[in-house]
């Protein structure tokens, strides 16, 4: 019982202490962590959101004059392109002495991407105590396209759009009639696609916005600005101020917003913070475009499909690994911080201990048992030695008989 005891003792002593955990520690923008680590960022998505204005069609004073049914026909389409940024907002770092103990056998493996957000994570904790004791962009692209059909006001009778616009609506219309004919000739094609392309290039307006949206900025308002639109209209007072010239501003604005508000993220709970590896879960999300505003009366002109980053929960993947676990996670990220794949593996700790303390107490018995025999051949020793000091007297006494006899008869020889 004394021995079990001491040996209950000894593994409580060692329990109270030696758990170990991955920790992370949040960084700001300029400073360093307070110990050497692995640092890596959450990732943010941002998206490209370019808006094309393509003048159609535009009528001329004359036409105007005659009531000619000529509208202003203006289009706009818009795409969406996303891309993967890291958020330096969100920087952690992994000391590299985590999970460090005398008692254990750690590794930390992790990848990153170019961007230095997480991509894999791989850590093994092994407890060694019984060993002590007895001796680890995609892109997509989604496009739609609004006309709006506007007419134009008689009074005035004035030219609406600028020359040129004219000049390349001729263009584009010969020229595209010209590219119908079949029997046109390879080198007159070939003129003919260069004028219409040059003419398309003189009736399209094309800006790209960045889109970063998050809980505080869920929608972005583009207006194109009227320098822009000075290119194509001379006279925008030739447009009906009412309804019609309202619907005329309108395809100059255009508006980014998430189709659903995005749900309040609690925060993580106090006990988990700085344990474990911090990532966040992008949520599924819908990206509109609209001409003018996302509402009921105006069309959406491009949709996009994506997950956000930004927008998700934290989460924490912990690793504790107390006296006598072995136990593992390798975790992988895709590029929007989104889970890839998660292992978790851990051997049985109390199989361990009793192997443990069952593998100490044969060793502690054999050492007795050598210890008990060891006495046993000292007190043998102690029995014996009176016996053994008779022993060499009488061969002591004997030796000196045969000396006395060997004398006397070395005498008689001499004759004396």
């Amino acid at each position: 019982m004394s021995i079990m005891r001491c040996l209950t003792v000894l593994l409580c002593i060692h329990v109270s202490g030696c758990t170990t955990s991955i920790e992370y520690e949040k960084i700001q923008p300029g400073q360093q962590p307070s110990k050497p680590g692995i640092a890596y960022y959450l990732p943010r998505q941002v998206y490209a959101v370019t808006v094309t204005y393509e003048i159609k069609s535009c009528p001329t004073g004359e036409e105007i004059e005659k009531g000619a049914n000529v509208p202003l026909l203006i289009t706009q389409s818009a795409s969406v392109a996303e891309a993967t940024v890291a958020d330096e907002r969100e920087k952690y770092s992994i000391a590299l002495d985590t999970l460090t103990s005398g008692w254990k056998s750690t590794s930390l493996v992790t990848t990153l991407y170019d961007n230095q957000t997480l991509h894999t994570l791989n850590a093994n904790a092994d407890d060694r105590s019984a060993t002590v004791i007895k001796g680890v962009v995609s892109a997509g692209l989604s496009i739609l396209r609004l006309s709006a059909n506007l007419g134009a006001a008689k009074s005035g009778a004035v030219n609406m759009c600028t020359p040129e616009v004219y000049r390349a609506l001729a263009l584009l219309r010969t020229g595209t009639e010209k590219l119908l004919d079949q029997s046109l000739d390879e080198k007159s094609r070939a003129t003919e696609v260069a004028k219409v392309t040059y003419a398309k290039s003189k009736l399209q307006l094309s800006q790209t916005y960045i889109y970063e949206p998050d809980h505080t900025n869920t929608a972005l308002n583009i207006l194109l600005s009227s320098n822009y639109m000075g290119l194509w209209i001379d006279s925008d007072q030739a447009i009906d101020p009412s309804p019609q010239k309202n619907d005329y501003y309108n395809l100059l604005k255009t508006q980014v917003k998430l189709k659903s508000t995005p749900a309040t993220v609690a925060k993580l709970p106090e006990s988990w913070e700085g344990n474990g590896v911090i990532y966040r879960e992008p949520v599924n999300a819908v990206i509109q475009v609209c001409s003018g505003t996302c509402d009921v009366s105006r069309p959406v002109i491009a949709t996009y499909n994506t997950q956000i980053s930004q927008l998700g929960r934290f989460a924490v993947l912990p690793l504790k690994n107390r006296p006598f676990e072995k136990n593992n996670i390798a975790v992988s990220f895709s590029a929007n911080g989104r889970m890839e794949s998660a292992t978790y593996g851990s051997e049985s700790r109390f199989e361990k201990m009793a192997a443990t303390a069952s593998e100490s107490l044969t060793a502690y018995e054999g050492y007795a048992d050598k210890k008990r025999s060891a006495r046993a051949a000292e007190d043998a020793a102690q029995a014996a030695a009176p016996l053994q000091a008779v022993k060499a007297e009488t061969e002591m006494l004997k030796a000196k008989a045969d000396r006395i006899e060997a004398e006397r008869r070395l005498i008689g020889l001499g004759g004396e």
